[in-house]
């Protein structure tokens, strides 16, 4: 470690003399720009009044050449990003560079979004990138008060053209799916499965809207994880929150992996069922789907009375281990389940004491076969 960033660690950890920290705050010791910066911000913050004072003093002196470079940067200092965009005196030109560098987080461009006001709101609004990215952040610009009314009119045209458009337009294609089309596509589809889409199709329902997407979307996932989703996860969310019963049934049975993944616990028992009539299902999507605890105890029924669900020995295991099964179905089940694992069924607390006692019994039964 370098002199310069062993001072800088005793006053960070509160082991540095008093004179130590009185010479950083007002910028005299012989440490780069660049670690001193970052140094002074904290102690801007300290406990002793007169460390603090020098320290905001030293800041506000610094050029904004000095800012404007540390800014820049990729992958900047949290700390000197944020106590810029907290200076009232610093000048359009620094905060515009936080907006440009697209490593700065997106919490921090949140928050500029409901703190600043115009040509900073021009710059957020002008950054499609960011805004796909983030759907918090075309929600926190629409509730800033200072938009002018032109840039409330691009915010609403960029929302419709490249949100509630998209969705309507994949709402759309799956709803010109026709019966016929889909038993083209799947042609060993089930009586049930018929009944289930003609019903569905005899439906009046309306499109969501998109702020009743939005709504929903906030209900489903907490705010501080829904700018974690990577962007593809993100629009299929307020894909299919976009869509009818009908839609979904169709994309249900017809969508990828993460439409089942997602629509499998749709509020609609029928969503459900269908996904696992999508063609495309692996033996692995069902296995993670007999693990939910969360998922229709109906669905679950469906997979244990199922011979196509049960070829994996571990889809089988997974379904008598979840509480959630239907108790008829782990009974039936447990005489494909292995002995080791048996006894480890009769202290699983977590399952039914039905299906514990079972255990044991099914497990005594298979020694005794294989003594005689």
């Amino acid at each position: 470690m370098s002199p310069s960033s062993q001072l800088v660690e005793q006053i960070r950890t509160g082991t540095a003399p008093q004179n130590v920290k009185e010479f950083a705050a007002q910028g005299l010791l012989p440490i780069p720009v660049d670690e001193l910066i970052p140094l002074q911000i904290f102690l801007a913050k300290d406990s002793n009044e007169s460390i603090a004072k020098s320290a905001r003093s030293s800041l506000l002196k610094a050029s904004e050449e000095t800012w404007l470079r540390l800014v820049e940067k990729k992958d900047p200092d949290q700390e000197i990003i944020v106590f810029c965009i907290q200076q009232p005196t610093f000048g359009l030109p620094i905060k515009e560079k936080i907006l440009l560098n697209y490593s700065v987080s997106d919490e921090i461009v949140r928050y500029m979004a409901s703190a600043e006001s115009g040509p900073i709101l021009d710059l957020i609004i002008s950054n499609h990138v960011r805004l796909l990215r983030d759907p918090q952040l075309l929600t926190t610009l629409e509730q800033n008060q200072t938009l002018t009314n032109d840039q409330k009119r691009r915010v609403g045209e960029f929302r419709t053209e490249f949100i509630t458009k998209k969705q309507k337009q994949a709402a759309e294609k799956l709803e010109d799916t026709s019966f016929e089309d889909i038993l083209a596509q799947v042609p060993d589809l089930d009586a049930e499965a018929q009944r289930i889409f003609m019903e569905a199709d005899q439906l009046d329902e309306e499109v969501p809207s998109a702020e009743q997407v939005r709504l929903e979307l906030e209900k489903l996932i907490p705010r501080e994880e829904l700018t974690q989703l990577p962007l593809e996860l993100l629009s299929t969310y307020q894909k299919i929150l976009g869509m009818t019963v009908k839609q979904k049934l169709r994309c249900a049975l017809l969508g990828g992996k993460e439409e089942r993944g997602l629509l499998i616990r749709d509020p609609h028992r029928e969503v459900g069922f269908m996904v696992l009539r999508n063609p495309k299902l692996s033996d692995m999507e069902v296995e993670s789907f007999a693990q939910m605890r969360d998922l229709d105890s109906e669905i679950l029924r469906q997979m244990g009375n199922s011979r196509s669900f049960l070829r994996k020995y571990s889809i089988i295991l997974t379904l008598v281990r979840n509480p959630k099964t239907p108790s008829a179905v782990s009974l039936n089940l447990l005489k494909l389940v292995r002995e080791a694992d048996l006894k480890f069924l009769e202290r699983d607390k977590n399952i039914p004491e039905v299906i514990r006692r079972q255990s044991k019994k099914t497990r005594e039964m298979k020694q005794l076969r294989e003594r005689k």
